[in-house]
């Protein structure tokens, strides 16, 4: 399935989605405008607070179809659902992830969403250190070099990936900039970018993984687990 051949609404519209992290950079209000926009019915769940969030609801609350579960998460909204789009650094062994497996429910990941549906080819970069530098330097000669405009997504600042879909057309390239977490989202997908940058790996983020570089590792490694010859 590719946007190039059919318009990105008829994918979203009329799916239940549950979006599980908000957040307050732009890149959740972002995805979860682009779907409400396209006729999804969404649920919004976050740990924090109406107060603490009011920044991104105030820029959602023109959508009538998206419900919202703040300061808690409830079992109830991880089944029965198309997929659930999973936030940047949600546990790995959160209980909410176990049971929407536990109940068939696809989980997925912005960026990796964006590789499947847009299908243009990705160069993708990742690295415990220099992906940024590397990505911006990739983006801005590809960009010289072609004279095209080329998609910047991933691990932009304040960037939605889904909103980047807008900007598919027949021809697009795509750089992105990825990090372990969005990484474990093309893992989920068994996908790959079709060119792969690993700049170096290091120790970091070990609160998350726990101590356990293996685990970083396999997940960093999805940049180039699926690809094919």
């Amino acid at each position: 399935m590719s946007l190039i051949n059919m318009n990105y609404t008829d994918y979203f519209k009329d799916k239940k989605i549950t979006v599980l992290g908000l957040g307050l950079l732009g890149r959740g209000v972002g995805d979860v405008a682009f779907m409400a926009e396209a006729g999804a019915e969404v649920i919004v769940t976050d740990l924090k607070s109406k107060e603490e969030l009011m920044t991104s609801l105030e820029q959602l609350s023109q959508y009538s179809n998206i419900t919202y579960v703040l300061g808690e998460h409830r079992k109830e909204d991880f089944e029965e659902r198309d997929f659930i789009l999973v936030g940047a650094g949600v546990p790995m062994d959160s209980e909410y992830l176990e049971y929407a497996r536990k109940a068939d429910v696809p989980l997925k990941q912005s960026a990796a969403l964006f590789a499947e549906l847009s299908g243009v080819p990705i160069v993708g970069v990742t690295g415990t250190r220099g992906k940024t530098t590397v990505t911006q330097m990739i983006h801005h000669t590809l960009s010289v070099a072609t004279g095209e405009p080329i998609i910047l997504g991933g691990n932009i600042r304040g960037v939605s990936n889904l909103q980047l879909l807008k900007d598919v057309h027949e021809g697009s390239l795509c750089v992105m900039e990825l990090d372990s977490w969005q990484l474990q989202g093309f893992g989920w997908a068994d996908i790959s970018p079709q060119i792969a940058v690993f700049t170096n790996f290091m120790e970091d983020h070990m609160n998350y993984y726990k101590g356990d570089m293996n685990a970083y590792f396999l997940d960093k490694v999805n940049i180039f687990k699926n690809q094919e010859s």
